[in-house]
């Protein structure tokens, strides 16, 4: 019997021993576990987190880019009402000159009819 409560004593402790190395690695799996959770949350989060502020750079470039073309939108509007307004000018000035000369075509008609009158009548007494 002793031989037996020997062997039954040894296969307890080789089962306890066992046992308590199967919670370790249990527990240490288990943990592990954890580790590997939190390091992809905390990688996923770092991730979003980079997104996210690439997200507002590329907002904000394309916000200062807006502002940039309304700028020079701007500007060419008022280069080009500069432009207008210079050609209105000219065209105008160009009318006043060419009315100009058309009353002085016509006061040079009036006058050229008045003398050919004047001829017709001093012609017409001799």
């Amino acid at each position: 019997m002793k031989t037996s409560l020997k062997t039954l004593f040894v296969a307890a402790a080789v089962a306890l021993s066992t046992s308590a190395c199967t919670e370790t690695d249990k527990r240490n799996a288990e943990a592990a576990a954890d580790n590997a959770a939190t390091t992809v949350e905390t990688a996923a989060d770092s991730a979003g987190n980079r997104t996210e502020a690439a997200l507002d750079r590329a907002g904000d470039k394309m916000d200062a880019a807006a502002e940039k073309a309304d700028a020079k939108m701007e500007a060419a509007g008022q280069k080009l009402d500069a432009k207008m307004e210079a050609a209105g000018e000219k065209m105008e000035a160009a009318g006043n000159k060419l009315e100009a000369k058309m009353k002085a075509l016509g006061d040079a008609a009036e006058r050229s009819a008045a003398q050919t009158k004047e001829n017709v009548k001093e012609a017409n007494r001799k």
